[in-house]
């Protein structure tokens, strides 16, 4: 025997990954125990992992599949071949041969790999001529951001055929991006989680020769990054995020000014007017630079669609399509902020598309508080003159009634049904949702199953906090607020 033991993988898959892991560890250049972990990792479902270790196998993976993996093919549709391999490899899940368990514990009991046999992180992947892997599927965002190009492209799931076409496609169609890496969110209740944090699926850069590229799976076991890709991959994501928060808020305010003033901003600075114009309370840090390509994204046509709607007005799960060639997820990036309530769970969650971008717990009024579609015709700072007052620091009137979104000063009645109607947030919460959410922004008040969102943790709330530097009048000294 070997000392480094037996890696044999069992049927279920669970102590056999551990032991395959402690034997690739401990013999990085064994090609075989690479595929054997792939096949492990493949039988939990966990493709992303499987998918590393079979580029880690090389040669190994085509002589035990009789095909080659297709990352290694350069011939045909590449993101057709890659679809087509991704359903079969689902199809093919299931217990585990048992001929091909004997094998594997013999071959790694006795045939550890020669010292120094090299084995790729990538694989090099050539397109066709006149292939175009990106065809009908999400590009990148070619914005610049410090000098920067921007390369994070996303997909819908962790399906490594989608993956590559989506991040090759977004190389393909901007000769000045060195590499793309394509991230998912996490899925609860039919929707996506933003704040979960985002998946690393696949990273593509450029390789030698025209239209050749080396593309990196996620699944990395010795990777001090959560993405599963590399540290620069978690570096990309963490600037991607603040910077899609600061798209979503201002390309939603552009709407809302364009809904309420009956034409388009032409500059920024519109959007952070004095109270009672006050579409946002100031500007994020991007908005300025990057004002004409927002401009653009809140213009085309289509873009921002509110979602379909059930009984009592709350949106409803993605339906697990888009609406064009592009992506749900990729949709979502450029769709308008709305805010969903869920007077039954007593959860109030904001989206953009079928993305819950933030989610926070509510007080309410019961039945009191009124099921149906409304709009926020009023943000004010300070109601009556006072942050401490019954009302809090901020309130958003609805659709000019007497209930709103404001603060409290009993902080012990969020999630109860202590309200006479309105929707009572606490005070680190409310503010961040106004600085989020522009005047005019659609707000769906509905029995909706939001329950899920009672799984969030306060720590998930507290992590990255959208804020603005107040730069509007907000205060309204004029008027005495009477909310329910």
């Amino acid at each position: 025997m070997d000392s480094g033991g037996s890696a044999e993988p069992n049927e279920g898959g669970g102590t056999g990954i551990e032991e395959l892991k402690a034997y690739v560890k401990s013999h990085p250049g064994n090609r075989l125990a690479w595929f054997f972990l792939g096949k492990a990792y493949g039988r939990q479902g966990m493709d992303a992992k499987a998918n590393y270790c079979y580029l880690k196998s090389g040669s190994v993976y085509e002589a035990f599949e009789n095909e080659a993996h297709p990352l290694t093919l350069g011939s045909g549709p590449l993101h057709a071949m890659l679809e087509t391999w991704d359903r079969d490899r689902r199809r093919k899940k299931g217990a585990a041969r048992i001929a091909l368990a004997i094998l594997a514990s013999f071959m790694l009991a006795s045939a550890a790999a020669a010292p120094g046999v090299p084995t790729q992180l990538s694989q090099t992947v050539s397109l066709p001529e006149g292939s175009k892997a990106g065809e009908a599927l999400p590009a990148a965002s070619a914005a610049s951001k410090d000098g920067m190009r921007r390369t994070v492209v996303w997909v819908d799931s962790d399906q490594t055929g989608t993956a590559a076409a989506a991040a090759i496609g977004a190389l393909e169609s901007d000769d000045a991006l060195p590499s793309s890496a394509a991230f998912t969110l996490s899925r609860s209740g039919g929707y996506y989680r933003w704040q979960a944090g985002a998946k690393g699926v696949l990273e593509a850069s450029r390789s030698d020769g025209k239209g050749s590229y080396a593309v990196q799976t996620a699944g990395i076991e010795d990777c001090a990054c959560e993405s599963g890709l590399s540290e620069a991959a978690d570096r990309r994501i963490r600037e991607e995020t603040i910077f899609q928060e600061q798209a979503w808020s201002t390309i939603s305010g552009i709407r809302q000014f364009k809904r309420l003033n009956g034409k388009w901003p032409v500059s920024a600075e519109q959007l952070a007017g004095d109270y009672p114009h006050n579409i946002l309370p100031g500007l994020p840090d991007e908005a300025e630079e990057h004002f004409p390509e927002w401009l653009r994204q809140a213009r085309q046509v289509g873009a921002g669609a509110p979602a379909s709607r059930g009984a009592g007005g709350a949106a409803q799960p993605a339906a697990g399509k888009a609406s064009g060639k592009e992506g749900i997820l990729q949709e979502a990036m450029t769709a308008t902020l709305k805010i969903v309530v869920d007077p039954h769970s007593r959860q109030l969650a904001l989206m953009s598309g079928a993305v819950v971008v933030r989610a926070y717990p509510v007080g309410v009024g019961g039945g009191k508080t009124p099921r149906g579609s409304f709009a926020i015709s009023e943000k004010v700072r300070n109601p009556n003159g006072s942050s401490k007052g019954p009302f809090g620091s901020r309130g958003m009137t609805l659709s000019d009634t007497r209930y709103a979104i404001h603060g409290t000063d009993e902080p012990d009645s969020i999630g109860t049904d202590r309200s006479l109607g309105c929707i009572r947030m606490t005070k680190a919460d409310l503010e961040e949702l106004y600085d989020l959410v522009p005047l005019g922004t659609e707000v769906a008040i509905g029995d909706g199953k939001l329950a899920f969102l009672q799984q969030q943790g306060e720590a998930e709330r507290e992590k990255g906090r959208y804020k603005v530097r107040p730069s509007s009048r907000e205060e309204n000294p004029d008027k005495v607020y009477d909310w329910l």
